[in-house]
C-alpha cells in the first residue's frame, strides 16, 4: 500500500512538471511571436528583450522575418536581392512541348506548304510566334491557334471578352502583364484561386511567384492573342498609383535603399518579395493597403552606379 502511494506520488509530480514545461513552451512561443527577434545577423540592437518590446512597434517583416530597424531590414534586403539576381540569371522556360506547327500539322489544321510559308515570313521578319503568322497568312483562325495552344500546354481555353475588363485583371503588375503576356482572367475569392491567361506559352516560374506574393493558388489557362492585347491597352491608359517600375538599378544595395524608403513612406508592416523572370517583384503591405515595386534588370553586386530611372508602369 505504501509503495503504491509513492508510485501515485511520483505519477502526480511527474504529470505537474509535464504541465508546468508545457506552459513554459507556450509562454516563449508566445513570448517570440509578440517580441520577436530581429532576424538580420548583424543586428546590435534588437537582441535585448527589453529592447525588443520597446520596439516591436517599429520592424518590418521581409518574407517572414522580423527586422527591428530600417537598418537592419535594408542590410538584410540587400543580401535578399543579391539572392534573387542569381536566381533570375538561372531561370529558364519549359521548352520540351510539341511544336505548335507541327500539333496542328497532324490533326488536319494545315498544310506543309502552308506551313513553310508561315516560316519562311517568321524567318524574314526575324520577330513573332509562328502561331502569329499562321493568323496574318490566313491560314488559320485565332481559335484555332488558340485550341492548338491549350492541346500543346494541357490547359483549358477561357473565352476573354475583348470588351470588358476582368474584375481580378488589377490583382497583378500592369508591365509584368505586359511582358509575360498574361492576365488574370476569374477569382474563386472562397477558394483563393486565381486563373491567369497565357495567349504565348505558360510561365510556370510566374504562376508559382503569383502564389507566394498573393497567398493564392493558380491555375493557368489559354485565351485569345488580340483579346488580351485590346484589354491589357484599356487597363495601360488607367492610372496605376499602387505600383511603380524602376530600370537599369545599379545594384542590391540601391534597390534595398529605394525598397526601405517606401517602407518608411508607407508605414509598411511586411514585404513579400520572389524573382519573377527578369523582375524582383515587391508588395509592401500596410493594413490593407499594398503596394508593388519592380525591379527589372538589375546588375551584379560591384558594378558601378548608374543612373536610376523611376517610371510609371504605363509604358508605350
Amino acid at each position: 500500500f505504501r509503495c503504491s502511494r509513492l508510485s501515485n506520488r511520483n505519477v502526480t509530480t511527474m504529470s505537474v512538471a509535464r504541465s508546468n514545461f508545457t506552459a513554459l513552451d507556450h509562454f516563449w512561443k508566445n513570448w517570440r511571436m509578440v517580441f520577436p527577434r530581429c532576424h538580420y545577423a548583424g543586428c546590435a540592437s534588437g537582441q535585448a528583450g527589453w529592447r525588443r518590446l520597446l520596439r516591436r512597434h517599429m520592424g518590418v517583416r521581409l518574407r517572414d522575418a522580423w527586422y527591428c530597424t530600417p537598418q537592419c531590414f535594408e542590410m538584410a534586403a540587400r543580401q535578399i536581392f543579391t539572392r534573387m539576381a542569381n536566381a533570375i540569371d538561372r531561370q529558364n522556360s519549359v521548352t520540351h512541348r510539341i511544336p505548335l506547327a507541327l500539333l496542328m500539322l497532324s490533326r488536319g489544321q494545315l498544310t506543309q506548304e502552308q506551313l513553310l510559308s508561315a516560316l519562311r515570313a517568321q524567318r524574314s521578319a526575324g520577330r513573332y510566334k509562328i502561331g502569329y503568322w499562321l493568323e496574318e497568312l490566313g491560314f488559320a483562325t485565332e481559335q484555332q491557334v488558340t485550341s492548338a495552344l491549350a492541346l500543346q500546354w494541357g490547359c483549358p481555353v477561357f473565352a476573354l471578352s475583348a470588351e470588358a475588363e476582368p474584375s481580378c485583371a488589377r490583382m497583378l503588375p500592369v508591365c509584368m502583364m505586359e511582358f509575360f503576356q498574361m492576365m488574370p482572367v476569374h477569382y474563386v475569392k472562397g477558394m483563393r484561386v486565381l486563373y491567369v491567361g497565357f495567349c504565348e506559352k505558360i510561365e510556370y516560374t510566374v504562376l508559382y511567384a503569383i502564389e507566394q506574393m498573393l497567398d493564392c493558388r493558380t491555375q493557368p489557362c489559354l485565351v485569345g492573342r488580340r483579346a488580351l492585347k485590346s484589354v491589357l491597352e484599356r487597363i495601360r491608359l488607367k492610372p496605376h498609383p499602387s505600383e511603380l517600375v524602376f530600370e537599369r538599378l545599379a545594384d542590391a544595395a540601391e534597390m534595398a535603399r529605394i525598397t526601405r524608403s517606401y517602407v518608411l513612406k508607407l508605414g509598411a508592416e511586411a514585404v513579400r518579395a520572389v524573382a519573377c523572370g527578369v523582375y524582383v517583384w515587391l508588395r509592401l503591405e500596410a493594413g490593407q493597403n499594398s503596394m508593388s515595386l519592380l525591379f527589372r534588370a538589375l546588375a551584379t553586386e560591384g558594378t558601378q552606379s548608374s543612373e536610376i530611372r523611376e517610371e510609371s508602369p504605363i509604358r508605350g
